[in-house]
């Protein structure tokens, strides 16, 4: 623990990692409806919803990475409001969703894997 830091404030910082958490499996669950509804403005939305509950975590990336994360987040918006067909909407919003997923890895608030060069102790 960090000089002048209570444990009040760590427990605090825990609790709110764990309540983004929470928060983002239940905004996934209801992307997966959607997408499987074939609701797409809905979908589109959640999505949406989703970035915004990242976003805290890409604030802490370097500023390289917070700008190619910019862009990528531009490129798909405008591939999804150039979709002429509900195919090309729904193949944009897929790819968006996807990206969204690596995103939430990169940020520390997805999936941890191991690459098998050590092992796990514990």
């Amino acid at each position: 623990m960090a000089e002048g830091e209570d444990k009040s404030d760590e427990s605090s910082k825990f609790n709110e990692a764990g309540l983004q958490i929470l928060r983002l499996d239940n905004l996934w669950k209801k992307a997966e409806d959607y997408a499987s509804e074939g609701s797409l403005e809905r979908w589109m939305f959640i999505l949406d919803s989703i970035f915004r509950e990242l976003k805290a975590d890409v604030n802490h990336l370097s500023d390289k990475q917070q700008q190619l994360i910019e862009n990528k987040k531009l490129k798909l918006k405008v591939l999804i409001a150039m979709s002429g067909t509900r195919t090309e909407w729904h193949k944009a919003l897929n790819e968006r969703h996807q990206y969204l997923k690596v995103l939430q890895d990169k940020t520390g608030k997805g999936g941890s894997y191991s690459d098998g060069s050590e092992e796990d102790t514990e």
